[in-house]
């Protein structure tokens, strides 16, 4: 049977829906979704129900895992606003998953093994696929939005890129993978961003956190690798300046302001204008 591998949607409902278009997708008689299929985008209920509509099989990503308890102490920060804003649309929706499937020689997962929260890189992918169970040949996972097809003593690691955020291309694509017969490959599918954006504005997501999603819709359109950290990581320098913390929305209103944004705009502006020319 061939299987859909998709990874790291990131509630970008348009981003899916163009992958389960494609010819190769629709020749699919399995999907299953490495996690962080939620949160970043507007749209984590919609694209959850679609996935579970078709009888995907979804693993937990660290997103999923926030989502489990939202209400811990540690998320009450305004850095935590985008999380908190998706936790209350999906409620009623149980993301209490899997970590791991194993089918065969196949690994699924979404960081490593057991641990949804390990961001690797190429370089640490020896280690990884020496430490895997025996009988494992191929390990597919996400997490990193970066792609990469590496083979190490006869094992494969392959992470098939983000569908909703993808950080390595031109443009606005979605990538996927099609797995058949122990064998992978990675395809990629251009969509209409505009859709995501206005689900930001419509959904009232960008009024709640609008520099994340300013963020986020700078890597739809530009693919910048780690875009979204690399806000967070000028917003945590801001705040360390200013004698506070990330979760402090002084820190990010300060940052706002200074960060490298290609409109001299800041964030609520910018909303303001993406509102009026969609």
């Amino acid at each position: 049977m061939r299987t859909l591998i998709l990874s790291d949607i990131h509630g970008n409902l348009p981003a899916l829906e163009a992958v389960l278009a494609t010819p190769e997708a629709r020749s699919c008689g399995d999907i299953v979704s490495l996690g962080d299929h939620v949160s970043f985008c507007a749209q984590s209920r919609e694209v959850h129900q679609r996935l579970a509509s078709l009888g995907a099989t979804m693993l937990l990503g660290n997103h999923e895992e926030r989502l489990t308890r939202p209400a811990d102490a540690e998320f009450g920060g305004y850095n935590w606003a985008q999380m908190r804003w998706t936790a209350a649309q999906m409620k009623g929706i149980d993301l209490h998953l899997p970590a791991d499937v194993r089918r065969g020689g196949v690994l699924f997962t979404h960081g490593t093994p057991g641990d949804p929260y390990h961001l690797v890189y190429p370089d640490d992918l020896p280690g990884v696929l020496d430490s895997l169970p025996e009988g494992v040949h191929l390990l597919l996972s996400g997490h990193n939005h970066h792609r990469w097809d590496v083979t190490h003593d006869g094992r494969r690691a392959f992470n098939p890129g983000s569908v909703g955020l993808a950080e390595d291309s031109t443009g606005s694509v979605a990538p996927f993978a099609v797995l058949e017969d122990g064998i992978v490959t990675r395809y990629c599918v251009p969509y209409d961003a505009a859709q995501t954006i206005r689900a930001f504005i419509e959904s009232g997501l960008a009024a709640v956190a609008p520099e994340m999603c300013r963020a986020c819709v700078r890597v739809l359109l530009t693919a910048e690798y780690q875009g979204v950290l690399k806000l967070i990581r000028h917003v945590i320098a801001t705040a360390d300046g200013m004698g506070l913390t990330l979760a402090d929305h002084n820190a990010w209103l300060a940052a706002d302001r200074t960060y490298s944004w290609q409109e001299p705009l800041t964030s609520t502006e910018y909303w303001k204008h993406m509102e009026e020319s969609l």
